[in-house]
């Protein structure tokens, strides 16, 4: 088995991990920040590293030679459209004109639909109601066409993952970095919000088995069934790095106004629960993974004490 895949983040990076177990995994990167270069350390002999420019770069003979192709580029500011649009429809063709009949998984979001309720299931038809309420969400939901347009006129197996808050020992964003410094001093705000959310490591389970089952054209949201409350991520985290916790209770939008804008335009998905069914059906019964958590708080320690700035 051969494995390709697009993008080197930390969600690759769990994925590209498990993948190694059973597949020839390559991973591509466009550039190497000190994060990525970080990445690129830890599937030092899991996986295969090449520079590759999705949209600027032909891609057919890259997707023809491999069995499973993931798009794990996503974005939560800068050209949302090119991430989001752009690179999935040059997968998607590329593969189209490969003919190889590989199969696509096409990592999306939880809120690709915009807001529709405070128990979201899957839509009857694909993007049927989607309701967008800023650019994300509108080029998520674009992007998710555009694969099921490609992967139909090529006719291979595809699915789309929608996955909640990802969580996992290599996260790296600016959200998790927010986390930690109120981890290292011990401050757990008490706001009273759980967001639905589900670990790399089950996403990369569930990539794994999708590839396995050769799906056409399913799409589906990933989640754990109880959503978590912002402050046990915290919690967690202090407790891991040895930290002195003080609960301090305060209003969720006082909190949220700490939170950089490309995270806190999702605060309105706060409460907002997932159905978690077709993740059960995929991978059984997934809980909340509190080791990951505590790993996450080591590893972005180790980045800071090594003087790596977060993505």
């Amino acid at each position: 088995m051969r494995t390709l895949i697009f993008g080197l983040g930390f969600i690759a990076t769990h994925i590209a991990i498990k993948l190694s177990e059973s597949s020839d995994v390559t991973v591509t990167y466009r550039s190497l920040t000190p994060v990525k270069k970080v990445y690129a350390s830890i599937l030092e002999g899991r996986a295969r590293l090449i520079k590759v420019d999705p949209v600027k770069d032909e891609l057919v003979d890259l997707v023809s030679s491999a069995d499973a192709v993931v798009n794990a580029v996503g974005a939560l500011s800068g050209n949302l459209r090119m991430a989001h649009v752009d690179v999935p429809r040059s997968i998607a063709s590329a593969m189209a004109k490969a003919g190889s009949g590989g199969t696509l998984i096409h990592i999306s979001a939880s809120n690709a639909l915009g807001p529709r309720g405070s128990l979201v299931r899957e839509e009857e038809r694909h993007c049927e109601g989607a309701r967008p309420s800023n650019e994300f969400e509108e080029t998520k939901c674009e992007g998710e066409r555009v694969v099921f347009e490609e992967a139909g006129r090529g006719g291979y197996p595809f699915a789309v993952l929608r996955p909640t808050l990802v969580y996992g020992r290599y996260a790296a964003h600016s959200e998790w970095g927010l986390m930690y410094r109120a981890a290292k001093v011990g401050f757990i705000p008490k706001i009273g919000v759980r967001v639905s959310a589900v670990s790399a490591v089950d996403l990369a389970a569930a990539v794994d088995a999708l590839i396995r089952a050769k799906p056409r054209g399913l799409y589906m949201y990933l989640t754990e069934c109880e959503p978590v409350p912002v402050e046990s991520f915290i919690s967690i985290m202090a407790a891991a790095l040895g930290s002195r916790r003080i609960a301090v209770p305060m209003p969720a939008r006082l909190a949220m106004l700490a939170l950089p804008g490309s995270v806190r335009r999702l605060a309105k998905y706060a409460g907002v629960r997932y159905d978690c069914s077709s993740t059960r059906r995929l991978l059984g019964s997934v809980g909340f993974r509190e080791d990951e958590v505590a790993g996450n708080a080591l590893f972005l320690r180790r980045l800071e004490e090594a003087g790596v700035g977060l993505d």
